[in-house]
This record gives C-alpha cells, sequence and structure tokens, in this order.
C-alpha cells in the first residue's frame, strides 16, 4: 500500500547555522549601524508622529479591553 513506506530512509537538509564567531559578530556591527543609521537620519517629527501613533493604538485597545 502506498501509505506503507517503512523501508524509505527520511531526507534531512542541512542550512548553514552562522556558527563562525566573525560572522556572528559581523552581522551583530550590522544590525547596530542600521539601527543607528536609522536613528540618526529619520527626522524628530515622524519619530513623534510614530510615537503618536502607539499611543492612539494603545488608547483603542484599552477601550476595547
Amino acid at each position: 500500500m502506498p501509505w506503507r513506506r517503512g523501508t524509505d530512509a527520511v531526507r534531512t537538509q542541512c542550512y548553514p547555522n552562522g556558527s563562525s564567531l566573525i560572522l556572528r559578530i559581523a552581522g551583530f556591527v550590522l544590525i547596530g549601524v542600521g539601527v543607528l543609521l536609522i536613528l540618526l537620519c529619520v527626522p524628530y517629527w515622524a519619530w513623534l508622529a510614530i510615537v503618536g501613533a502607539v499611543l492612539i493604538l494603545i488608547g483603542f485597545l484599552l477601550i476595547r479591553k
């Protein structure tokens, strides 16, 4: 029967896990530089708009609860 395949081996795929310490450090450095660029390049009024939107969302969630 087709569902009885006891002799077939299970196939697995090996993916790179980033075990190299240098690659991990480079990844963290790139993430940090990206966050720093976003923080420095986005104007303050955009951050205030995002904070305002988050406060409105929290207010709606509190009202619905």
